[in-house]
């Protein structure tokens, strides 16, 4: 007999009601209407990871599922905040008297943008004396999943903060548009407010992760995938519209959330960034040619070309720290996967500005360089474990062009492209593989077009 799992697709947003509710739960929280509502979005890292911090380029998307922020200005320096994902979690706290370390949880990314805006966001970003704020918050974004749900609170809040302080500051006055200011437009404005969001995240919430995240949610533009070149986070807009391919992105929650702080991630960012300085560089990334597009090549010669330049390149790495005194001991592998992905993003970037002269091959390579990705990240960087391979495995055996792992690993959410007319059969043969296994049930979540963080009420 043939067992069927119905698989468990999430709801997707509703943009404006979501601003209505968060609107209405500030209401019923504080008893007064909030002076307007933000929101920012989670992202789909397409390809690259572990390769911010180390000047890579990275591939990501915005999500349609976005964490809310309604607020209310104060003028007596008190910074009071409430989420609808944690009832009776209330916290309080005097923005000039915030200090790294001093939070736990969900607050920490609120507070951390509030110290990082005071402590390096600049005159037109620090936050005035007698500045203080009411926040309700309701985030949409998985927690855990690998989908930056604490990018999405860090640069919703920005944008809240930076918005609701414009009363107090010189010159400004409480009719001034400064949602205009914060426009996507004003792409150096937000490439600010990214910064002060990566140091909210690295000093105050101890994560130290290398911008993607922010970047993303801050500057994405709906419907494209930004290359991001982490040496100058500089960007470039590509086309990746799956829709006119026949083609849909399967996002999977496998609801074994995975942690950044721990030591895992930080021994494999280490461990390159030790072979970095043992190469006299300023970041990995320099230790590749500048074009790593292959423009011109088919796959096979593509992939060879890559392969052979990772391996000669972990090989200069390797001898450069034999010379070392202190030599860090670490496996090969986790070198070995950072060059890789960088080379998978760069020949990514180069297929989706050519879909329309190459054609479906172009999507079908691109799905395999998602596998090849997932390779590197299970077998040499070690960081996928068993619920995440049963669900790429699923996949690809319902007919994906490509499955990966999203985010840093250890757990998370997984992604698929794959023909639409084979969505939901791959959804019912990840869910079957999972109940078969006892696994947690995992959970869909239907991709569309995403926004940049922004505005909304």
């Amino acid at each position: 007999m043939t067992i069927r799992v119905e698989p468990h697709w999430a709801t997707l947003p509703d943009h404006a009601a979501e601003v209505e509710t968060v609107r209405a739960a500030f209401i019923k929280k504080y008893g007064v209407e909030p002076d307007g509502v933000w929101s920012a979005p989670g992202r789909l890292n397409l390809l690259g990871e572990y390769i911010d911090f180390l000047g890579g380029s990275c591939m990501p998307m915005p999500l349609p599922y976005r964490t809310y922020v309604a607020g209310r200005m104060r003028t007596d320096g008190v910074l009071r905040a409430s989420s609808v994902q944690m009832p009776g979690d209330d916290r309080t706290v005097v923005v000039r008297e915030i200090q790294p370390g001093t939070f736990k949880g969900w607050f920490t990314y609120v507070a951390g943008v509030a110290w990082a805006m005071n402590h390096e966001g600049g005159r037109d970003i620090a936050l005035p004396l007698n500045f203080g704020a009411d926040l309700l918050i309701n985030s949409k974004v998985p927690v855990g999943g690998g989908l930056s749900s604490s990018a999405a609170l860090e640069c919703s809040t920005a944008l809240a903060l930076l918005d609701l302080s414009c009363p107090l500051r010189a010159g400004c006055s409480a009719t001034d548009a400064l949602p205009s200011d914060l426009s996507p437009t004003n792409d150096a404005l937000r490439a600010r407010l990214a910064q002060v969001c990566i140091t909210a995240e690295n000093v105050v919430a101890g994560a130290r992760t290398g911008g993607l995240d922010q970047t993303a949610s801050l500057r994405s533009q709906p419907g494209k995938a930004l290359v991001i070149d982490f040496r100058d986070f500089s960007i470039e807009a590509v086309e990746a519209d799956v829709d006119q391919a026949h083609l849909s992105w399967l996002v999977i929650n496998t609801n074994t959330p995975h942690k950044l702080a721990g030591g895992e991630f930080a021994a494999r960012r280490a461990a390159n960034e030790a072979a970095t300085a043992g190469m006299g560089l300023d970041y990995l990334r320099n230790a590749l040619p500048a074009d790593l597009s292959c423009a011109g090549l088919s796959e096979q010669q593509a992939k060879k070309w890559r392969l052979d330049l990772v391996d000669s390149t972990v090989n200069r790495a390797l001898a450069a720290l034999d010379e070392s005194a202190d030599k860090p001991v670490f496996p090969r592998g986790w070198l070995r996967h950072t060059l890789h992905d960088m080379t998978l993003v760069e020949r990514a970037a180069y297929l989706l500005k050519n879909t329309e002269l190459l054609g479906a091959t172009a999507w079908e390579e691109l799905g395999r360089l998602f596998t090849e990705s997932f390779v590197s990240m299970r077998d040499e960087l070690c960081v996928s474990r068993r619920e995440i391979d049963i669900a790429v495995d699923a996949c690809l055996a319902a007919g994906a062009l490509g499955a990966r792992i999203v985010g840093g690993g250890f757990g998370g959410a997984v992604m698929a492209l794959i023909d639409s007319d084979k969505l939901q059969h791959a959804a019912e043969r990840v869910a079957l593989a999972y109940a078969q296994r006892g696994f947690a049930a995992p959970e869909f979540l239907p991709m569309v077009a995403g926004q940049a963080a922004n505005r909304d009420l």
